[in-house]
């Protein structure tokens, strides 16, 4: 088989499994609200589940990159984590009591970990090999899923379909996808041959955009994991609308990540992963200070569009500064970004009960507008030492 085709079936194998995942928690987000109604749990309770499955990522992060993508391969362990991925949407609606539903985000939080990473390593690396740009289309992937989601769950919500029957045909979906990685995914003998690692810190330049990853993460679950509280508790909107703030965000997204090269060639990595986000920040927190969802919704549209292509940038910058393995790199990236879901939905959790939905939308565009700047500052200050180099 021809290297390129090779390549090609590998980027369609992550594509496809982050789509098919996505849409699956698109689903999930939306029925947030009737499932902490239905174990009687309030938003700190989320809050813990969140911190749980953010430790428990965290782990199989720097367990993956480390020690099993060395040893037996990216289409391997995306095959497993996939696999345990399969069941716990289903779990998560399924379960009776307080301690099942925290003890499901163990399972839960291991496998994004095994999952996540890995698939962005293969992306990576098919990036270097053919000098083009697929992060943001990966990335897009995601997007689509979760806005393929939200209106799936409004369907079906309508329709007055069990939530059990809904993410067992789900979960269905989800193993077929481990058979297209099989198929279709990065063989091992053309993977990266990167050595089992010791654990230690990573390099100053790889820690300071895993911060940066890190504060999106304990951010964005603002929009994935709380708007749908927000929509229907503070702005009074119907349940089966829940998940407007995704469809638009995520509308925004996939349009700003399907033109990623297009916008990266013509504006540069510094405009699209820093301007663009601060300004998309200063526009979703003046139409959020009107209260109307007729200003709102295309507010968010512009805020998916302007800041789509912030995680891709941070990726793509740090891989190009860093001496390290690309399956390293993408590892401890991927564990500061999602350490952001240790700290972040425990003050998401505290902030909203005490201050309520609204003032984290404001945190959100807050946050997004310190991140596009410090970004940029990163960002001049490489070209400066390149250009005295």
């Amino acid at each position: 088989m021809a290297i390129n085709k090779i390549y090609r079936n590998a980027i369609i194998a992550s594509m496809q499994n982050a789509y098919i995942f996505f849409f699956t928690l698109g689903i999930y987000f939306v029925y947030i609200p009737w499932n902490l109604d239905r174990l009687k749990l309030v938003e700190t309770d989320l809050g813990l589940w969140l911190f749980l499955f953010g430790i428990f990522n965290l782990i199989s992060n720097q367990i993956t990159g480390r020690l099993i993508v060395p040893k037996i391969g990216t289409r391997n362990i995306i095959m497993i984590g996939t696999t345990i991925l399969a069941v716990c949407p289903l779990l998560l609606v399924s379960v009776s009591s307080y301690f099942t539903f925290m003890l499901v985000s163990i399972p839960f939080g291991a496998a994004i970990g095994f999952v996540i990473p890995s698939n962005q390593t293969q992306v990576s690396y098919i990036e270097s090999k053919t000098n083009k740009i697929y992060t943001p289309i990966y990335q897009a992937c995601f997007s689509a899923g979760s806005l393929s989601g939200a209106l799936g769950a409004a369907y079906v919500i309508q329709k007055g379909i069990e939530p059990q029957f809904t993410f067992t045909v789900m979960g269905g979906f989800i193993l077929l996808s481990v058979i297209a990685i099989y198929f279709l995914g990065l063989p091992k003998d053309e993977e990266s041959k990167d050595p089992v690692r010791k654990f230690k810190l990573p390099e100053k330049r790889t820690l300071i955009f895993g911060v940066l990853w890190m504060m999106n993460f304990a951010s964005i679950g603002i929009i994935i994991d709380w708007s749908s509280l927000w929509l229907t508790k503070d702005l009074a909107a119907p349940l089966f609308l829940g998940g407007l703030v995704i469809v638009f965000f995520n509308s925004g997204e996939i349009i700003a990540r399907l033109a990623a090269s297009i916008f990266i060639k013509f504006l540069g990595e510094k405009i699209v992963g820093g301007y663009l986000p601060i300004i998309g920040a200063i526009i979703l927190f003046s139409s959020i200070l009107t209260s109307n969802l007729h200003i709102i919704i295309p507010a968010l549209v512009l805020f998916g569009l302007f800041t789509a292509n912030f995680i891709s940038v941070v990726i793509r910058q740090a891989i190009n500064v860093t001496t390290e393995p690309i399956s390293l790199t993408v590892s401890n990236l991927s564990t500061l970004g999602f350490s952001g879901f240790i700290f972040g939905p425990a003050i998401v959790g505290f902030t909203a009960k005490n201050f309520g939905l609204t003032f984290n939308m404001y945190i959100l565009c807050f946050i997004w507008a310190l991140s596009g700047l410090f970004l940029i500052k990163i960002m001049t200050a490489e070209e400066n030492r390149t250009n005295i180099s």
